[in-house]
């Protein structure tokens, strides 16, 4: 018993040491700003504006959403 204590007690000061001893990892997107988020017009899904397709002030999350959306308003 007094063995599997001992064993336990070090493998968490390894952990620990192993924590303090890394370096501090770099943010995951460092250059990537959140960019304005949009709604779909069709489907209503939230998309990122650079990602969206738009025709006039609407967006759309894919093409084929576009192309429904012009075959419902023509």
């Amino acid at each position: 018993m007094r063995t599997l204590v001992i064993i336990i007690v070090l493998a968490l000061i390894v952990m620990i040491a192993k924590r303090l001893w890394q370096k501090p990892r770099p943010p995951a997107n460092p250059g990537r700003q959140p960019g304005k988020m949009v709604q779909c017009a069709n489907c209503g899904i939230y998309i990122p504006e650079q990602e969206a397709l738009s025709r006039g002030d609407r967006f759309y999350c894919s093409q084929a959403h576009l192309d429904e959306d012009i075959h419902n308003t023509s």
